[in-house]
């Protein structure tokens, strides 16, 4: 048996009953599960076109749910999720004064609530669990401007669980008129921003730039909106310049497995999933590179890292 076969995408297409642009966004365990008792085995298939790369993937549970279950699980997900949002925001509320004494205005003992909220999430649902890479690379002490790539609005969910720091994070303004979490939100610190609206950017920024004044870390999505097929996109430049100007390390976070679970447009749970929160080396802006150097520097150092993922060549 051959360690490699490379078929072209038109050839992939046809053997598996996919169509050709869904091929990016599967995994090596569905497409070997569904190739022909004599291809079966192969540890890695490149598609010519697209230039992509599937390889073993190492531990993860990709078990997709029956289609029977997909609404009926969703709608007690989302019962569940709904429950115990009100539930902590509630107890946000008792503690909001306390925090405004202890805390000197951080919300730190906010942002533990969101923290709770999202682990117990994981919890209660059996389908979604988080794994954790990089810790070693984040210095006590130390703030970031965090930069992390954007599949789905479990992102923010992952992010809270997974990641040992105080931040705060940007998103987009109309979730912060959601009745409950959109008002911890707002109590706790997070950051709107009105996506299109100049002035709502440089508003942000300027409360980004506050809060890393105060040494709290800021969460950015800097490719703006959600991926719609894994992939990373590119960035903008405002967490970059925010980092350079205020002469803070930048720390890259690459989150997988959640556009599968739960992707763009959807909120019918599809997948049992294994989120991995990657967590790079703090990178510096270098004497003689310009903003968008860096921009790139991060970004492919990101895209390689979720590749090596994906590929199952770094431990995740």
């Amino acid at each position: 048996m051959p360690d490699k076969i490379v078929f072209t995408a038109e050839e992939t297409s046809g053997l598996l009953g996919f169509p050709e642009r869904y091929l990016p966004s599967l995994h090596a365990r569905q497409v070997a599960e569904r190739l022909p008792p004599d291809r079966q085995g192969a540890r890695s298939l490149d598609f010519r076109e697209g230039a992509v790369k599937i390889g073993r993937m190492k531990g993860k549970r990709i078990q997709n749910i029956p289609v029977w279950l997909h609404v009926p699980l969703a709608f007690w997900h989302w019962f569940e999720t709904a429950v115990l949002t009100v539930t902590c925001c509630l107890i946000g509320w008792v503690v909001f004064p306390l925090s405004l004494v202890l805390d000197r205005g951080n919300g730190r003992l906010m942002h533990a609530i969101a923290v709770l909220w999202s682990r117990l999430l994981l919890l209660i649902n059996p389908f979604w669990r988080v794994k954790v890479s990089g810790l070693e690379n984040i210095e006590k002490g130390r703030h970031y401007v965090v930069i992390a790539n954007h599949q789905s609005i479990l992102d923010i969910l992952v992010m809270l669980s997974g990641l040992p720091l105080h931040f705060k994070f940007l998103s987009k303004k109309e979730v912060f008129q959601i009745p409950f979490i959109g008002w911890h939100m707002k109590l706790t610190g997070y950051i709107p921003l009105d996506r299109g609206n100049h002035e709502s950017g440089r508003s942000a920024i300027a409360i980004a730039r506050a809060w890393l004044n105060r040494k709290v870390n800021v969460v950015f999505f800097p490719e703006g909106t959600r991926s719609l097929d894994g992939h990373i996109r590119t960035f903008k430049p405002g967490a970059f310049k925010l980092a350079q100007e205020q002469k803070i390390a930048i720390l890259p976070v690459v989150i997988e497995g959640t556009g599968d679970a739960l992707p763009k447009k959807s909120w019918i749970l599809k997948q049992r999933r294994d989120f991995i929160l990657s967590i790079g080396k703090p990178v510096i802006l270098g004497a003689q590179e310009s903003v968008p150097q860096l921009i790139e520097r991060v970004r492919q150092e990101m895209i390689q890292r979720l590749q090596q993922i994906r590929t199952g060549t770094v431990p995740s």
